[in-house]
């Protein structure tokens, strides 16, 4: 069974927030997580992601560009040597527009994907849900 880094960050998200944790577990494997920042959906901040179709709905566009922003602070966190290890936990839909723009600094750093949103789960079921993947 893999463990859990010490210092990963988990990135758990959906269309609309997202939660960045950081691991203070010991290096034998436990799982603790420590919520370092909340992060919502501003569509001010937006940039409409060039792959969808002009016939988009505006909460599926407001969706995708705040997957776009999540992966550009992804990539520029790894580009800056922010983070080693990094978990994504996203609602499936989520999970594919961030994978698919993460730079390949951010996407080697990925050690476990986790296709269900636990945006609003409590952190004690995340951590639980971690476990059995490490």
């Amino acid at each position: 069974m893999r463990r859990l880094p010490r210092e990963t960050w988990v990135l758990v998200a959906d269309g609309a927030s997202a939660r960045l944790f950081r691991n203070l577990g010991s290096e034998t494997g436990a799982v603790r997580l420590h919520q370092e920042e909340a992060l919502a959906l501003d569509p001010a901040e937006g940039v409409m992601p060039s792959v969808l179709p002009s016939d988009t709905p505006a909460r599926e566009a407001d969706e995708a560009s705040f997957a776009r922003q999540l992966a550009l602070r992804l990539n520029h966190d790894a580009l800056g040597g922010r983070y080693t290890h990094l978990v994504l936990a996203a609602d499936p839909q989520t999970l594919g527009q961030i994978r698919s723009l993460l730079h390949e600094q951010a996407r080697s750093r990925v050690v476990a994907e986790l296709p269900k949103n636990y945006t609003n789960a409590p952190r004690e079921q995340i951590e639980r849900a971690l476990a059995p993947e490490f």
